[in-house]
């Protein structure tokens, strides 16, 4: 397609830097700097000139401004003046006062300029005059229409879209576009913006349609005010290249795998400008299977469009071809044909399936996770998955279907008849026109449940032994019925309130808390417990010496069985009786020293 543009130009902005100071001798006050906004105008823009006046430590005195104004730098006595602002107010002394003034320049070009400050000193009243060269350049810019139109067909309609880029520094506005061509039909051919923001864009969308084959031109008109009043206008241009009308068939087909069939489409845009009849749609192949492969339409409508599917499967990989015929007739009652043929792209078929398996370890019965992970690029149909073991039973399950990179998880129930036991699982699966299968293995195991005694302490307790723990279930399963009992010895005795502790259940790898008591004879060093509890309906029992920990002592002396009358609370009366000794012995000793100090002091 041919341009024809209006070439916008480039603004450029420069500000001198001379400050101007007071040559009076009372107070030191400048212009320190002028500030210029924005740093790109355009003819007709308003730019704001921002000059900052201070009043230097130095001074004696406050610094009155009357007067400050913009004029031509150049104009000798009597200058051109674009702005002038009175009675601005005092600047104390170490202060600053920043005054804004505006100026516009409706043509472009470089403007030296002066901002002349007239003051005076409030204490004397003597006056001061001070000024600031600066200059402007301001440079012709234009917004940028941009017209973009797709090539067509007679008789058929196309899109096409105009942005519109306002490159100013300002706001444009009242902004009016208008679309025209040659012998070319254009709809929303006028489209009003408003405003259109700096450095913004705006993008009007139309349609269009050339009756006779050949290029045409199209050429958008863009009107619009600039911030300073100025009205103006910016063209752009586009050809457009116009074939003989027919019917068009879009042919769309997604990404195809050997050996595997695809959907597809085909749409059928009537745009002849009359309605066409007897439209019949064919899709073949060379290599391809394809499925529905004939669709009829009796009427299509100018304007209107039809779509038809279709299933087609490669038989190898590469680049295949799909065509599409249309045979229609005319209002004329004339038979025409018009074919598109489209290159499809086809992915050797890649069967891969992995198996994750996972596992809990617990009793006899657990589960198995099986994910069946699709990492082909064709989706998996009829999946089956079955476990064997020798020493487990282990049920199967079915998956519908798995796509690609995608993954479907089932649990398999087992039931151990060992403490261990290896199991394979397998997955068969369609892939295609082709049955695959994968397998992993995993191994399960259980712990049946077994107490153990954990955490014990043995106190003396009013003249017995009382033995605390936790019964403690170290395997896998649970464990049912579990009773603690202080064994019956020559030198132990089951004592109350509790001879023996009825714990019950104690879930796997769980416990329960119990406290048991005991009556000693002689030095004992350790208590013997009896455990028993039920696993899977099988009683077990163990004995466990539980240490005394030197508890054990307490109700005896010298290793020798104890006299009859100390017998289960010797120990009791023992360390009362030895405690009273030491205290009295403490007592007769601090009056035996007292009574001799009473003596010496005689």
């Amino acid at each position: 397609m041919n341009r024809n543009k209006t070439v916008a130009f480039l603004v450029l902005l420069a500000v001198a830097s001379l400050p101007a100071v007071s040559a009076a001798t009372s107070v030191d006050v400048t212009i320190s700097s002028v500030d210029v906004s924005p740093d790109r105008p355009v003819p007709g823009g308003e730019i704001e000139v921002t000059p900052t006046i201070e009043n230097f430590d130095s001074s004696s005195a406050g610094y009155f401004v009357d007067r400050v104004r913009i004029v031509e730098a150049n104009g000798g006595d009597d200058p051109d003046e674009y702005d002038d602002v009175k009675d601005i107010g005092t600047i104390p002394v170490g202060g600053s006062k920043t005054v804004p003034l505006t100026a516009s320049f409706d043509e472009p070009g470089t403007y030296d300029l002066r901002v002349r400050v007239s003051g005076r000193e409030t204490e004397n009243d003597e006056r001061t005059q001070l000024s600031y060269p600066f200059s402007v350049t301001v440079e012709q810019r234009q917004p940028q229409v941009d017209v973009d139109a797709n090539d067509s067909a007679a008789g058929v309609r196309a899109d096409g879209e105009v942005t519109v880029a306002n490159s100013l520094g300002s706001p444009i506005e009242n902004v009016e576009l208008t679309l025209d061509g040659e012998d070319v039909t254009i709809s929303n051919r006028r489209a009003v913006l408003a405003t259109v923001d700096p450095n913004a864009s705006r993008t009007v969308e139309f349609d269009y349609r050339a009756d006779e084959p050949g290029t045409h031109s199209m050429t958008a008109e863009l009107t619009y005010t600039t911030a300073g009043g100025v009205t103006d206008t910016v063209t752009d241009t586009v050809t457009v290249r116009t074939e003989e009308a027919r019917p068009q068939l879009d042919v769309d087909t997604n990404g195809s795998i050997a050996g595997i069939e695809s959907d597809g489409t085909v749409t059928v845009a009537n745009g002849l400008g009359a309605a066409m009849t007897s439209a019949e749609l064919t899709v073949s192949g060379d290599g391809v299977t394809v499925r529905n492969d004939r669709s009829v339409f009796t009427r299509i409508a100018d304007g209107e469009s039809a779509t038809a599917g279709f299933e087609f499967q490669p038989a190898q990989a590469g680049e295949q071809e799909l065509t599409a015929t249309l045979t229609y007739s005319t209002r004329g009652g004339a038979s025409r044909t018009v074919t598109e043929t489209v290159t499809v792209d086809t992915d050797p078929l890649r069967d891969r399936v992995a198996l994750d398996l996972s596992s809990r370890e617990g009793g006899n019965a657990q589960t198995v996770s099986v994910s069946v992970l699709n990492q082909g690029n064709a989706p998996l149909s009829n999946v089956s998955v079955r476990a064997n073991s020798p020493n487990a039973s282990i049920g199967q399950a079915l998956v519908d279907r798995v796509a690609p990179g995608d993954s479907r998880t089932v649990r398999l129930n087992a039931s151990l008849s060992e403490d261990s036991a290896t199991v394979d699982v397998t997955a068969t699966y369609d892939v295609g026109d082709q049955r695959g299968e994968t397998s992993a293995s995993t191994a399960l195991t259980q712990t049946p449940g077994t107490i153990g005694l954990t955490g014990m302490e043995v106190v003396p307790d009013r003249g017995r032994l009382r033995i605390s723990g936790s019964a403690s279930n170290l395997g896998t399963t649970d464990a049912e019925s579990v009773l603690v009992s202080v064994v019956d010895t020559e030198r132990v005795t089951p004592s109350a309130p509790n001879r023996e502790f009825f714990v019950g259940t104690v879930p796997a790898s769980d416990f329960v808390s119990f406290d048991v008591y005991a009556t000693t004879r002689g030095n004992v060093s350790t208590v013997p417990l009896e455990v028993q509890y039920l696993v899977d309906g099988e009683r077990h029992t163990r004995t466990i010496d539980v240490d005394t920990g030197g508890a054990g002592q307490a109700f005896g002396g010298g290793g020798g069985d104890p006299e009859p009358r100390n017998s289960g609370s010797g120990g009791g009366i023992l360390l009362p009786a030895v405690v009273a000794g030491i205290v009295v012995l403490g007592v007769g000793a601090v009056v035996f020293r007292a009574w001799r100090n009473s003596r010496g002091g005689d």
